[in-house]
């Protein structure tokens, strides 16, 4: 006796008089999506908003980089008081160790009237778009009520279906086995009945293991000299409303969210949007997929980028290390928009190092400890 496993299952599922209206979402439902999605285009609002956000980046190195200017120019000043000193006697050279004093005081009131402008239009900017982030938060609350009400409309529409009395599901199964040397036919499907079933209930999302079986009827077998078993089988279930129906409808809606991990070598402040979520070296936070700016703070220190949430992800910034920027990627799930960038204020010292521009993501990363719920709450883990 031989039991191999199942070759090969066409699992059809044909509408009967019950079951015609039985659709996850209708054309009707399917419309009012569009509409939604139509007026409420937040993808495309984003992309400029986003991009002015990297633009504020420049400008934020543009100042550090006057700043270190204006140090290397007192220092030069410095030298050349000390050349000054040296060269009392020589009137040609006091004379040339004036004239430079004289522009190297000039170059410094200049690039510090720089910095002061810049920094003005800098904050100008960043309030500018912190406003533009508040309308577009406004948007995706109002699109997101609307569709968990389309949601809620949809789930009862299903729940009306599903509950009626002649509410049946049936179902098709056109398979093969190989059963050579089995005792009869019989016996090899009596073997197979229950992965029929097993494989019928994963496949629909209107069956769970909870779901009622009405009948299981073997319609023809025929097994050739090989011992290639080919029957086809008709049953029917009880369908239900399930939590893979409302997974479906989630990702159908683009109700879908990720688990964001948010890690720092120091405690940092955290924000998403513009929007504060939290402080520490560890946070776990959930978001929708799309488009979203992410940036942490300390000490006036600051690094963003803009990333394309496609699933679970972990983002790295490093404030006080120096090391190789990394990307491991297993899965697709989550795609950098940009590079990251130290960003903003800055040190007002402009004599600081730059930071490590580095962040690093895990795909497929699902907190699963008690700990983790914990954290979800963004209470900083280290500090």
């Amino acid at each position: 006796m031989r039991y191999g496993s199942i070759n090969l299952v066409l699992l059809c599922f044909y509408a009967s008089s019950s079951f015609a209206a039985l659709e996850i979402m209708t054309s009707a439902e399917k419309l009012s999506l569009n509409k939604i999605e139509h007026q409420y285009d937040i993808n495309t609002l984003q992309i400029p908003v986003n991009d002015k956000l990297l633009q504020l980046d420049k400008k934020a190195d543009e100042i550090v980089g006057l700043k270190k200017l204006i140090i290397s120019e007192k220092q030069r000043y410095d030298e050349l008081l000390v050349k000054l000193a040296e060269l009392e006697q020589d009137k040609d050279a006091l004379t040339d160790i004036n004239k430079k004093i004289e522009a190297s005081v000039n170059l410094v009131y200049e690039l510090t009237l720089k910095v002061d402008q810049h920094s003005k239009r800098l904050e100008a900017k960043k309030t500018e778009l912190l406003a533009e982030y508040e309308a577009i938060d406004t948007k995706i609350a109002a699109k997101n009520q609307l569709l968990f009400t389309l949601k809620t409309d949809i789930i009862n529409r299903l729940i009306t279906d599903l509950s009626k009395s002649n509410s049946t599901l049936p179902v098709v199964i056109n398979s093969s086995i190989e059963c050579s040397k089995y005792p009869s036919i019989a016996d090899c499907l009596m073997k197979s009945k229950k992965k029929n079933l097993s494989n019928t209930v994963n496949e629909s999302p209107f069956l769970n293991d909870k779901s009622i079986l009405l009948s299981y009827e073997m319609m023809n077998a025929s097994i050739n000299i090989n011992g290639d078993l080919h029957y086809k089988v008709v049953m029917k279930f009880t369908p239900s409303y399930n939590n893979k129906i409302d997974s479906i409808l989630n990702e159908k809606l683009g109700l879908k969210s990720a688990m964001l991990t948010l890690i720092s070598d120091v405690s940092a402040d955290w924000y998403i949007n513009n929007t504060k979520i939290g402080t520490g070296k560890k946070l776990y936070h959930e978001l929708p997929l799309g488009q979203h700016s992410i940036l942490a703070s300390y000490q006036k220190q600051n690094k963003s980028s803009v990333e394309n949430i496609k699933g679970n992800g972990v983002i790295n910034y490093q404030f006080n290390h120096t090391t190789a920027t990394k990307k491991i990627t297993n899965e697709p799930n989550m795609v950098a928009a940009s590079v990251s960038k130290s960003i903003n204020k800055r040190s007002d010292d402009a004599q600081m190092k730059s930071a490590d521009k580095g962040y690093e993501y895990f795909m497929g990363v699902t907190p699963l400890s008690k700990k983790q719920n914990i954290e979800f709450t963004n209470e900083p883990v280290e500090k």
